[in-house]
């Protein structure tokens, strides 16, 4: 049989698999977690989900997400892969391989195991699509997420991370392009430089424009791109850094004479530039991952609360055109919710300035009126002399802000003092444009001059107990005209948002646990691809008299630098960001950012372990070997 170049590609894959195993793991990997999420987002189950909707767009995102970790990871998994056959490589060269069987052959391999990485992730994915839906819904709350056969989601995950392979293996030979062939075969010879001054030059050029940029508040793209590499060069410049400093500290101590530490030293000066990319790579995905996480889990747990800020009562009913038609059908709404536990209603009547577009209702509220919704909801009543205003939230979120158009109708009756604010809303969100409160004095010559309206709120104990089915059952008994009057549940909105949440949970969990495999993976990578290099190293240095206990020591040091450093300062500044958030919203997650610190810690524990145990063996099994 004639050898091709293909029939050579293959036969070195199949002679040889344990070099291309690492690479190819990262393969199947990425095509395992696209399938899941394709499978999950294409479900007949979210057929009625908008693609513009938010869970639309989360489910969107999720797979873009996974696509952009798959492309990193699997570069990133391809270029180490190279630098370890860039000797066999070289030599291909050096015996007459032209430039294009060179480029040919890195692409057929790369081809090769792209299609067996396809078709084993895709299996798994069949094998383990059921266990993920049944997961999916037991935490995702009114899904019926049965097993089907996920047809679309096999051709897309075939034609997009197909593609996204096919895009790889035509980057491949780039890679090594531009090295010579002499440095392909001496690569082991060269210490690589370390990058500290040019680290400091790159922070005080981009550092300073970034907060110019932010300070003028110009956030147009640039701003993103500085931010990036601001980030990035910092991160690099901190851990050269530090690395600086304890190597100085050790030397002027004496302690780098002590035991290993001067091999352990000079071992991670050696590769500085390749470990503090590596380091400064790991901390940026880890304070993701670990300041996302406790928002992700603790989304579900606040759903209630924050649902109130949206939605304050159990149903709120409001007619435009017909007053009288109006109060009717809030008796009819009231005759049929007054059997539900700690019933409650509320006529609210307010004043509102004339405006040709109806969604903008600046409304004036009187000093008794609002004290009676106060009541109604369980907040502070308020106390109002003739010269003062109150202010009231419309969106649930922001302080509410005195707009000109108010300032100067209540100027007029001298009525120019702030007594205070809340930004908790009194209707639905968005339904009123303003909403600023006077004393009962006041109001009476307010509403003189101002169109008089009133909105219908009904409450009861326990919000949460009620479905949209009642809310469409309330609707048909009263004869809801769409367009001429509105209806709004609070079940409505918590359903929607239990669902989003939970989903998100659900889909976030999964892609942070994936990106800490992939930064396990990144990591283990790294130091796989030094391991012929390393391994002759301390071959010569075991037979100088280094024991295999001290090797382990010297192996774990390494590690250390490059997994457990990033991620203990990771940890510490994703616990600073989630102190500053505290302080800014009404919820606190101190409490689950304890809980999730202890996963975190275990989890890079075991994680820690397990890379340390496979790396120490793959040393000693190149070193016995040889």
């Amino acid at each position: 049989m004639k050898l091709t170049l293909f029939n050579f590609a293959y036969n070195n894959i199949k002679r040889d698999f344990k070099t291309y195993l690492y690479h190819f793991l990262s393969c199947v990997f990425s095509v395992f977690i696209f399938f899941l999420f394709s499978n999950l987002a294409m479900h007949p189950a979210l057929k009625i989900v908008d693609s513009g909707s938010t869970i639309g767009i989360i489910l969107f995102m999720a797979s873009i997400i996974s696509m952009l970790f798959s492309f990193v990871l699997i570069l990133y998994s391809v270029g180490n892969f190279l630098k370890n056959r860039s000797k066999q490589f070289a030599i291909l060269n050096i015996i007459g391989a032209s430039k294009g069987q060179f480029n040919t052959l890195i692409f057929f391999e790369n081809i090769i195991i792209s299609i067996f990485a396809l078709l084993i992730g895709i299996i798994m994915g069949l094998v383990f699509s059921k266990v993920f839906l049944m997961i999916a819904q037991s935490l995702i709350d009114g899904l019926n997420l049965y097993f089907y056969f996920p047809l679309t989601p096999l051709i897309l995950t075939v034609f997009l991370m197909g593609g996204l392979f096919l895009l790889i293996s035509l980057i491949a030979p780039v890679i090594l392009r531009k090295k010579k062939i002499i440095d392909l075969l001496k690569k082991e010879e060269l210490a690589e430089k370390n990058h500290f001054l040019l680290s400091l030059i790159a922070v005080i050029i981009i550092l300073p424009i970034t907060i110019y940029l932010h300070i003028q508040r110009n956030f147009s793209g640039f701003i993103y791109i500085f931010e990036i590499l601001a980030g990035i060069s910092f991160l690099y410049f901190i851990y050269n850094l530090i690395f600086n400093i304890y190597n100085f500290f050790m030397e002027k101590s004496g302690r780098i004479y002590i035991k290993n530490n001067l091999i352990k030293l000079s071992n991670f000066k050696y590769k500085i530039n390749t470990n503090i990319k590596t380091m400064a790579a790991s901390m940026i995905l880890f304070s993701i991952i670990l300041t996302s996480f406790v928002y992700i889990v603790g989304a579900p747990l606040s759903i209630s609360k924050d649902t109130q800020k949206i939605m304050p009562y159990s149903y709120m009913y409001a007619n435009w055109e017909d007053e009288e038609k109006g109060a009717k059908k809030a008796e009819l709404i009231s005759e049929e919710l007054k059997s539900i536990g700690g019933f409650k209603e509320l006529t609210i009547s307010y004043s509102k300035l004339k405006n040709k577009v109806r969604t903008v209702r600046h409304i004036i509220l009187s000093n008794t009126m609002y004290n009676e919704v106060a009541d109604l909801l369980n907040r502070e009543k308020i106390n109002l002399s003739d010269n003062e205003y109150f202010l009231i939230g419309v969106d649930g979120k922001k302080n509410p802000v005195l707009s000109d158009t108010i300032k100067d109708l209540i100027s007029v009756y001298g009525i120019t003092k702030e007594a205070g604010f809340d930004k908790k809303i009194i209707s639905i969100s968005g339904y009123f444009t303003s909403v600023t409160v006077v004393s009962d004095k006041n109001y009476e010559s307010l509403s003189q001059v101002l169109v008089k309206d009133r909105i219908y709120a009904f409450t009861q104990s326990d919000l949460t107990n009620g479905s949209i089915k009642d809310l469409e059952t309330i609707k048909n008994l009263i004869g809801f005209e769409d367009g001429k009057e509105s209806l709004m549940s609070y079940s409505l909105y918590y359903d929607i948002e239990n669902l989003t949440r939970r989903l998100v949970s659900y889909v976030g969990s999964i892609l942070c646990i994936s990106f800490l495999i992939g930064i396990a993976s990144i990591i283990y990578s790294r130091l796989y691809s030094f391991v012929d290099e390393e391994s002759k190293k301390y071959s010569i240095m075991i037979k100088i008299g280094l024991s295999k206990a001290e090797l382990k020591d010297i192996l774990a040091s390494t590690l250390r630098w490059l997994f457990v450093l990033p991620f203990m300062t990771a940890l510490v500044i994703s616990w600073i960001i989630i102190g500053i958030i505290n302080q800014l919203t009404l919820t606190s997650y101190t409490g689950l950012a304890v809980i999730c610190s202890f996963i975190y810690l275990l989890t890079e524990l075991i994680l820690y372990i397990i890379i340390k145990r496979k790396y120490q063996k793959k040393i000693f099994d190149n070193i016995y070997e040889a």
